[in-house]
C-alpha cells in the first residue's frame, strides 16, 4: 500500500513534530549508503519509506542527521537486545513510536517472550497502522504529556519488567512535559523500569538552528546537559550508562563533540542516555 493525496496535501498526512517521524526511518531505509560497511539491515524501513509517498522537502538526507538516526538506532537495538536477555518476558514500549521497525529487525535477536508495545499520537497511530496491518507491536494512542498516558500500557505490561524507549521525542517537550513524562512513567512501571532515550544539550535544543525545523516546522523545546542531569529531571531515575552518537559520524563530529565538551566543562552536545529506575524518596 502507499499512501496517497489528490488535494495537494503531503500524502501521509503528518505535520509539525509528526512529520520528523520521516527522517530516521529514511536513515534506517539508507543505511547501507549512509554508513559505509555496517552490518545494520532494516528492510521493513525500505518499504515503508516509499509507502508514506514523502517529500524531498520533508526529510533531512544529509550524513549529519540521517546516519546519526542510524547510529542512534544501532545504540538503542543494543541496548533493547541486553534488556531483553536479562528480561526474556518483558517489554518493550516505544513512546512516539511513529513508524519504528525495532519488533521486526530484532525478532530474530530476542526472545519469544517479549511483548512489543507502543504509544502515539491519533493521526500517527492511523498511518502505522494503514502502512503495517500486521504489526508485531500492540500501539495505544496517546500523547505522552496527557494525564493517564500510560494506562493502557502498564495494565498490557503488568507483573512483567519494561524497558521504555524515547527514540527523538524529548526534545520536542517543554519542560514541564518531560517532567511530567519521566515521572509518570516512573510511576506507572515501577522501580525496576528502565529508559533509553537520546537529547540535545540546552544549548543546541534551544538554539532554534536544527535543520529539522525547517523541514517540517517542529521546534525543540528542552535538553540536558548530560545523563544525569536527564535523569535528575523527575525522581525514581538514576544513569546507567551512556552511549555517545555523534562521535560515531566521523573525525569531524568527532572533533566537534570533543571541542563542545572542552567549552561546557564536560557536558554532551548531543547523546543517548540508559537510566534505570530506583525507589522513590
Amino acid at each position: 500500500m502507499v499512501v496517497d493525496s489528490s488535494d495537494g496535501a503531503s500524502p501521509h498526512g503528518l505535520s509539525g513534530v509528526n512529520a520528523t517521524l520521516l527522517t530516521p526511518l529514511f536513515g534506517r531505509a539508507h543505511a547501507s549508503r549512509l554508513v559505509p560497511g555496517t552490518t545494520f539491515d532494516d528492510p521493513l524501513a525500505r518499504r515503508l519509506i516509499e509507502r508514506t509517498g514523502f517529500r524531498p522537502s520533508e526529510v533531512l538526507t544529509d550524513r549529519g542527521n540521517a546516519a546519526g538516526a542510524v547510529h542512534r538506532a544501532i545504540a538503542i537495538d543494543a541496548i533493547t537486545t541486553g534488556f531483553a536477555v536479562r528480561h526474556p518476558d518483558g517489554v518493550v514500549l516505544s513512546v512516539g513510536i511513529g513508524l519504528d521497525t525495532r519488533a521486526d529487525r530484532l525478532a530474530d535477536r530476542t526472545p519469544d517472550g517479549i511483548r512489543w508495545l507502543g504509544v502515539d499520537l491519533p493521526e500517527v497511530v492511523r498511518l502505522r497502522g494503514e502502512l503495517l496491518p500486521e504489526d508485531r507491536v500492540r500501539v495505544f494512542e496517546a500523547g505522552v504529556t496527557e494525564p493517564g498516558w500510560s494506562d493502557g500500557p502498564a495494565e498490557a505490561a503488568r507483573g512483567r519488567t519494561v524497558l521504555v524507549i524515547a527514540e527523538g521525542l524529548l526534545m520536542y517537550l517543554d519542560p514541564p512535559g518531560l517532567r511530567h513524562f519521566l515521572g509518570s512513567g516512573r510511576t506507572a512501571f515501577g522501580p525496576d523500569t528502565e529508559l533509553v532515550a537520546d537529547y540535545f544539550h540546552p544549548r543546541i535544543a534551544l538554539g532554534g538552528r536544527h535543520p529539522i525545523t525547517r523541514a517540517t516546522g517542529a521546534r525543540f523545546l528542552s535538553g540536558a546537559r548530560d545523563g544525569r542531569a536527564l535523569a535528575a529531571i523527575a525522581p525514581g531515575w538514576e544513569l546507567r550508562a551512556e552511549h555517545p552518537v555523534m562521535e560515531r559520524l566521523g573525525p569531524a563530529h568527532r572533533a566537534a563533540a570533543a571541542l563542545f565538551r572542552a567549552l561546557t566543562l564536560g557536558a554532551r552536545a548531543y547523546s543517548v542516555a540508559h537510566l534505570s529506575g530506583v525507589p522513590l524518596p
